[in-house]
């Protein structure tokens, strides 16, 4: 399976004003997980999964 090339469908100035507009898409039906949100002059390129709740993420975190 070959990866499709990204595109930019919006930018925002904060991490979390992309998150907001990835739960708003979400919230809408969206498939999210076809949604990756991509940080200027990181080394990070978050691939969203779905919607995750506090535990989890806590979890997750702690795991981390």
């Amino acid at each position: 399976m070959t990866e499709q090339a990204r595109r930019t469908v919006a930018s925002y100035a904060t991490y979390q004003e992309a998150e907001h507009a990835v739960d708003h898409l979400a919230d809408q039906g969206f498939p999210v997980q076809k949604v990756a949100i991509i940080g200027r002059d990181m080394r990070l390129v978050e691939q969203v999964n779905g919607r995750t709740g506090y535990g989890e993420a806590a979890l997750h975190g702690a795991a981390t």
